[in-house]
Parts: structure tokens; C-alpha cells; sequence
């Protein structure tokens, strides 16, 4: 379990706080946005046939309740989604399918979407206009827009999806997303390739893969306390090792990130 201010974030193993997830879900898809018919999930709760396949993580309020939710969908005899939605291609050489999974229904619940144009999932509100939100990409941010606070949810819940992965030995990620959850992601340490065209997946969406040690050495290099607060809940054997230059980069580089890394991961408040 992570926990940031008011929110925990946890594994959903349990059938009650999966139906939670799978409710969450439906608000969402369903009822909210019209990506799913009503009549192909009864009960109100969202599923597919990959939940038997899929591991499930949840954001909680401090009244213990669901307000964001994200699985990893493993390999099946199934395959994943994206195979199925898009024709990919590989970045650098293809791992064995049980090191592969895919990243799929992130829903976060309206209550802590507050401004409009946060979007479906919380992070327009964030972004620069060139990036697909509402900042303007130069000049000074309107006062209207300077306490906007980072997506804590979103990117707690791939905190929690990461630590999950190493885990379980999962060392690549697909993802098939709209480009402002790829900026978003990237802004944060999360980097992901292109691997095929956008398509009309949900809208139009693009697919991508995330390779795990490539996310690692680049914040090594260039964000190494983040990567620190990252690792943070997850045990040591399974952190990538910093190694001596990457150690002295960290101390070189505190005074530039530990203040904002600090900030956002014990400060920010929606």
C-alpha cells in the first residue's frame, strides 16, 4: 500500500474491492463518458474477458472509498488488448510474453475531476496547450490556473502499478492512450515509445510501450531523487542500482529537484 496525503493506494485483490473498481468503471465508461453500451455490462459494474487475467489497483479517499482505479491486463491465451485494437510494432528485442503487460481502464471518479477541463482522467489541467491541456506554453500561468496541483491519483496509481510489476518480473508495458496521458506520464519519469498509429480506440488513441529499465536510466540520468521517491514502498532488491555516477548525479542535481519532488509527492492536495 502507498499513501499520499489523503488518498492509499492498493492492490485490489479482494472480489469486494474489484466489484468497487469494476463500478468505478461503468460510472465512468459507461454512464459518463458513453464508451461502453449499458447493455453489455449488467449490474452496473464494467468488465471484459480479461479481468480473470488482470491484476487490479484502486485509489482510496479517506473514507476508504474508490476514487480512481487501473489494472494490468497479464499474458493469456488471450493476448492483450492492443493486439487486437491496433497493428504495433517492437522497440529493441521482444521479451518472453509472461515479461509483458498491458496497462488499461484507468478511471477516476468525476468528484475529483473538479475543473472542466481536467478531462476524462484528471491531467488537462496540467499540461501546457502544445501538450493537449490548458496552460499556455509561454508567459506567466493566470492566476486562475497557479494552485492547479499535480494528478496525485494518476500518478499514484502507477506508482503502485510499478512496484506491482517489478514484482511480478514484468519488465514491458503496453499502453494504448490518448497523447496528453503520454505527456503527462512523460512529465512524471513514465516514458513511453510509439508503436503504431493513432486509431479510433474509445476516440482516437495511440499505442505505446513502456520498457522498464529504459524508465529507469533516464531518470538515473536526469531525475535520480524522483526515481528515489518512486522506488519509495518498494523493496530493494528489486531497485535498479544507481551506481556511482548515478549516486553523484543525485547529490549534484538535490538542490534542483528535491524541493519540486518533495512538493509534489507530500504537498500536493486536490
Amino acid at each position: 500500500m502507498l499513501e499520499y496525503g489523503k488518498f492509499k493506494f492498493v492492490r485490489a485483490d479482494s472480489e469486494g474491492l474489484k466489484k468497487e473498481t469494476y463500478r468505478l468503471r461503468y460510472e465512468t465508461y459507461v454512464k459518463e463518458f458513453g464508451f461502453e453500451r449499458p447493455e453489455d455490462h449488467p449490474g452496473n459494474l464494467e468488465t471484459d474477458e480479461y479481468e480473470p487475467h488482470s491484476v487490479h489497483f484502486a485509489a482510496l479517499n479517506n473514507n476508504s472509498n474508490v476514487i480512481g482505479t487501473i489494472r494490468l491486463v497479464l499474458h493469456s491465451e488471450k493476448g492483450f488488448p492492443v493486439e487486437h485494437a491496433v497493428k504495433t510494432t517492437f522497440v529493441g528485442e521482444k521479451p518472453p510474453p509472461g515479461k509483458i503487460a498491458e496497462i488499461s481502464r484507468l478511471a477516476i471518479s468525476k468528484k475529483f475531476r473538479k475543473r472542466k477541463e481536467d478531462g476524462h482522467y484528471g491531467v488537462e489541467s496540467y499540461l501546457k496547450k502544445s501538450e493537449g491541456g490548458v496552460l499556455p506554453d509561454k508567459g506567466p500561468i493566470p492566476k486562475s490556473q497557479e494552485k492547479r496541483k499535480d494528478p496525485v491519483i494518476v500518478m499514484g496509481l502507477f506508482q503502485i502499478m510499478y512496484h506491482a510489476s517489478k514484482r511480478l518480473g514484468i519488465t514491458h508495458w503496453y499502453i494504448i492512450t490518448e497523447k496528453k496521458i503520454f505527456r503527462s506520464l512523460k512529465r512524471f519519469g513514465f516514458y513511453f515509445y510509439q508503436i503504431g498509429e493513432p486509431t479510433e480506440y474509445h476516440g482516437l488513441r495511440i499505442p505505446y510501450l513502456g520498457i522498464a529499465h529504459d524508465m529507469e536510466q533516464r531518470l538515473i540520468k536526469e531525475n535520480p531523487i524522483f526515481l528515489k521517491i518512486i522506488l519509495r514502498g518498494l523493496e530493494k532488491k528489486y531497485h535498479p542500482k544507481f551506481g556511482i555516477c548515478g549516486n553523484i548525479r543525485m547529490l549534484v542535481s538535490l538542490p534542483r529537484f528535491a524541493g519540486k519532488a518533495w512538493r509534489y509527492w507530500q504537498g500536493h492536495r486536490r
